[in-house]
């Protein structure tokens, strides 16, 4: 896996993303979501594993931290990104 690997940039934002979601700081978590929507030619690029790290970033938030931040995301991303990605997101707040 190399520097410019989508692969590679991806993982590099999954750390940094779990670290804001579990210090509660959602404006930080936002921002490395928006690099994280930033990577390819935009959202929609790679949107299956740019879901999955949103995902596992937001296993160690509380659950009321994943409601807001999944509702910024989807209010900052949701028209770009798919009806299935939506929907995993939105599933994700529906097991809340």
């Amino acid at each position: 896996m190399s520097e410019g690997d989508p692969a590679h940039q991806l993982q590099m934002l999954l750390r940094p993303l779990e670290k804001a979601l579990r210090h509660e700081n959602l404006e930080a978590a936002l921002r490395f979501a928006g690099h994280l929507f930033a990577l390819g030619s935009g959202p929609a690029d790679y949107v299956d594993r740019k879901v999955n790290v949103l995902l596992r970033a937001m296993e160690g938030a509380t659950p009321s931290v994943k409601t807001e931040f999944t509702a910024k995301v989807l209010a900052a991303y949701g028209e770009h990104i798919g009806e299935d990605a939506r929907e995993r997101l939105t599933g994700r707040l529906e097991r809340l």
